[in-house]
């Protein structure tokens, strides 16, 4: 079809005419509040995991109380971390970020500080 179709014919400004002026620069970007940190700039993504979570047919028991549900489950750089309710953290390694990606929903806030995040999640 492309071959049928007539080639376009540059637009050719009229005789006497001077080019236009560059145009003025305008800040068009959203305002600093609507803004989302990029990835490079947050330190980690924190989600609630509510049910037990179940790797490799085994259910995760935190080895300090031994909690199998209502998890933190915090993503730094390269590394998979759970925190139970009580506090206690332990870093999981048969989990990592693209499991993270694929399991968590789109962000619904920022937090300055880690205890902010962690009192945003009801923890």
């Amino acid at each position: 079809m492309w071959q049928r179709m007539p080639l376009p014919t540059p637009a050719v400004p009229p005789e006497g005419t001077r080019p236009s002026e560059p145009a003025a620069e305008v800040d068009d970007f959203l305002p600093p509040d609507l803004r989302v940190p990029s990835h490079d700039q947050v330190a980690g993504r924190m989600m609630p995991w509510l049910r037990p979570l179940v790797l490799d047919g085994e259910i995760v028991t935190c080895p300090a109380c031994g909690t199998y549900r209502d998890w933190i489950i915090v993503s730094t750089r390269d590394e998979i971390w759970l925190r139970c309710r009580a506090g206690h953290e332990q870093q999981e390694k048969r989990l990592d970020t693209a499991w993270y990606n694929r399991h968590s929903g789109p962000a619904d806030s920022t937090h300055a500080t880690f205890e902010d995040c962690l009192r945003h999640l009801g923890h």
